[in-house]
């Protein structure tokens, strides 16, 4: 078929596509261009370039300009590749991963899992920009898509020095982190102001059990802190 619609037999998946090609023996359907799937149980459109749905595993492959667009949540996630499985509601995709939430943080990902059921979004090796305009790296994030707070591990951050001096490059490190929209909460971390010196320690720094970062009043507080002065405790 050209230029049509399909739906699935329980009416819940409608697919819109330049062609289709239905095979009957393997309950499976092709769809090419311009695809866009809407799940409407999940409340989720899928745009895409091919897809492969089949009815037996109740799955939905699809890859090429892959646009995810949660209407609800009202966040867009981008990528090349992805596979929704109706029967255990998840998203899920191994292609470089672009996401954008309803604050304005920006996400990018070398893999996500999406639990839909659970409203946890798993992302892998991430860079994320805030909303204001704090860059994080992180190996390994959950994110919680109805609050969109996040944790994460082995956290790298650069502030955003809009309160500093102009030559200060205020940053972040620590093992574990927890951050919404109003704070960032760092586990075993350090912070330091100075500029980066290649392969040296920053001339100060301090190290904490616990850092917390305002994000609205751009305020630091620490618990358990040491002042480092080149690598030597000076003051607890």
């Amino acid at each position: 078929a050209t230029k049509g619609k399909a739906t699935s037999s329980d009416g819940d998946i409608e697919i819109d596509a330049k062609n289709f090609e239905y095979n009957k023996e393997l309950a499976t359907l092709k769809a090419e261009g311009d695809g866009l799937a809407f799940i409407n149980s999940e409340n989720i459109k899928i745009e895409f370039d091919n897809a492969l749905i089949d009815e037996n595993k109740l799955t939905f492959n699809a890859n090429g300009n892959i646009k995810i667009i949660e209407l609800e949540k009202n966040f867009i996630i981008e990528t090349e590749s992805v596979i929704y499985d109706k029967g255990n509601r998840f998203i899920k995709s191994s292609t470089k991963t672009m996401m954008k939430d309803n604050q304005n943080n920006i996400y990018s990902a070398d893999n996500f899992f999406y639990e839909i059921n659970k409203n946890l979004l798993k992302l892998e090796n991430v860079n994320f920009n805030d909303f204001k305009n704090n860059k994080f790296y992180t190996s390994l994030a959950y994110i919680n898509t109805e609050t969109n707070k996040l944790h994460g591990k082995d956290i790298s951050a650069d502030l955003n020095n809009t309160e500093f001096n102009k030559d200060n490059e205020p940053r972040l490190k620590g093992n574990s982190v927890s951050s919404d929209n109003l704070t960032t909460e760092i586990t075993k971390g350090v912070f330091t102001t100075c500029k980066k010196r290649k392969d040296k320690c920053p001339p100060w720094q301090l190290s904490a059990e616990k850092i917390q970062h305002d994000k609205k009043k751009q305020v630091i507080n620490y618990k358990n802190a040491w002042l480092n002065v080149y690598d030597v405790p000076v003051m607890y």
